[in-house]
């Protein structure tokens, strides 16, 4: 029934559904489960996009010295943050910076 279900929400038609209520509660177990499943990937995404990089890695990624990244920490261009005393550069800020989406995984041994 489930898939009917969906099939007639998808078909736009105008009809007067009668449902059970067990298949009514399958069908809603369904769309929280998809509900679900979007906000873990989702999630993943927003971990990958804040994931913190070392100064190391971070100048490695961006092919400049540490030094560099210290001068744009002080004139604000790309500015770390701090956490139990380790600096620490954001990827999306990175990738703001550049423009782009980076991979570190590629430039970037962990």
């Amino acid at each position: 029934m489930n898939s009917s279900i969906l099939e007639t929400l998808n078909s736009e038609t105008n009809v007067i559904l009668q449902v059970s209520s067990k298949d009514l509660k399958e069908f809603a177990r369904i769309l929280l489960l998809g509900g679900q499943s979007i906000a873990r990937e989702q999630a993943k995404l927003d971990a990958k996009a804040d994931r913190l990089l070392t100064i190391d890695e971070a100048a490695k990624l961006l092919s400049v010295s540490k030094m560099a990244l210290y001068r744009w920490d002080k004139s604000g261009y790309l500015k770390k943050i701090e956490i139990g005393g380790k600096r620490r550069y954001r990827l999306s800020d990175i990738e703001k910076r550049v423009g782009c989406k980076l991979n570190p995984e590629s430039n970037v041994s962990k």
